[in-house]
């Protein structure tokens, strides 16, 4: 099976369709607001490699990296995926981002946080099929081989799988914590948010509002981020814009959305049995659900 919709990925192998992809599929019965997608397995890349008579035990993974991303698709292949991008139009997605989902990362003592490749703000076929292609790459790549071996996990049976899912033209965006991941304490969910997309957050370019909410007293303590910039799409890609002195000056999230943010954190949190970190955005006042994970360390 190359391809199978988001909401059915949980019904697959976990090596097969990675824990990115599989976590958010469990979710999508419990919480709404989940953006619709499909995955490609990691059938869909073995199949790949073969036509593309790459052979990963016998090549550098510099060489496998730059192979695949100069590949082409098995037609049957190519077929199935832009069906797939096309059932998903119809249902009214503009844009996807088409992320790297790995059954080899959140593990407990490795996250590979930020080290697979996302692409934002998809717009075509000849877009998607070549971000792909990316993703798989970015399997091979020095940065994750360096770290999977000081990890001593092995990577010799590729076990990647990739996530084609509606974009949300995020308003703000953020992560959660829903343990104190400082203090390590259990009683404060940790919220850190800052307009536009997300991954000026995640990669660390962009200083967030951090907000601390005690679960049972709801009490919140906050301080106010740099929000340096914001993340958009343009017409192609991603673009940063410059965030006004009003919203440097402003929270980027009310009091109130902090506390929704709290009761959704909770929601997941009691249906996981553990600590989650959880990606969110926010569009016109609904909020959406990109990613769960283990808190790890």
């Amino acid at each position: 099976m190359h391809i199978v919709s988001l909401e059915k990925a949980c019904y697959a192998e976990l090596r097969a369709v990675g824990s990115k992809a599989y976590n958010l599929s469990k979710m999508i019965q419990h919480v709404s607001h989940i953006p619709t997608g499909f995955v490609l397995t990691s059938h869909a890349l073995h199949s790949f490699l073969t036509f593309n008579h790459i052979e990963i035990k016998a090549e550098d993974s510099s060489v496998i990296e730059k192979k695949i991303q100069s590949g082409t698709f098995p037609l049957a292949l190519q077929k199935e995926i832009v069906s797939s991008y096309a059932n998903i139009q119809d249902a009214g997605v503009k844009a996807v981002a088409v992320r790297s989902s790995s059954a080899l990362e959140d593990l407990e003592n490795a996250s590979f946080a930020g080290q697979y490749e996302t692409i934002l703000n998809v717009r075509n076929s000849e877009e998607l099929l070549t971000s792909i292609k990316r993703c798989w790459a970015s399997y091979f790549s020095s940065v994750v081989q360096a770290y999977a071996e000081d990890k001593e996990i092995s990577l010799s049976n590729p076990q990647m799988g990739v996530l084609v899912q509606g974009m949300v033209e995020a308003d703000v965006s953020g992560v959660i914590f829903s343990v104190n991941p400082i203090t390590e304490s259990e009683d404060e969910v940790v919220i850190n948010v800052a307009y536009g997309l997300g991954e000026g957050i995640v990669s660390g370019g962009v200083t967030p509002d951090l907000f601390i909410i005690h679960k049972q007293t709801k009490n919140i303590m906050k301080e106010l981020g740099l929000k340096e910039y914001k993340l958009v799409s343009g017409f192609a890609g991603i673009t940063k814009a410059v965030t006004t002195d009003k919203e440097k000056n402003e929270f980027s999230i009310s009091d109130e959305t902090a506390l929704q943010l709290l009761r959704l954190t909770n929601q997941v949190e009691q249906y996981c049995q553990y600590a989650v970190d959880i990606e969110f955005a926010i569009k016109n006042e609904h909020i959406y659900l990109l990613q769960v994970r283990p808190v790890t360390t």
